[in-house]
């Protein structure tokens, strides 16, 4: 998915409770148009916070098979220097 940093600001559409418009029964098109809006900002709001926990989730998977590879690597290194050591002997 593209970065959106680079696009211009949408501020979000914000959803209340009295949102639909009034006489709605007479305009069902105005209470369609609201609703397909609520939808849409629904929608990219749900978009936007799995992406967050995306980058989350690979994020820390990074972290942790950095720490893995570091800690097998300090085991190696450890007993290295044991080896190294006992043939001093």
């Amino acid at each position: 998915m593209p970065d959106p940093s680079h696009q211009p600001y949408r501020p979000m559409t914000i959803i209340r409770p009295d949102s639909l418009p009034r006489l709605w029964w007479l305009f069902p098109w105005s209470y369609a148009r609201q609703l397909h809006r609520n939808c849409n900002a629904l929608r990219a709001l749900a978009d936007k916070l799995d992406a967050e926990a995306t980058a989350l989730k690979s994020s820390r998977q990074h972290w942790i098979a950095k720490h893995d590879r570091a800690y097998a690597v300090a085991m190696h290194n450890e007993r290295v220097i044991r080896e190294m050591e006992e043939r001093r002997r």
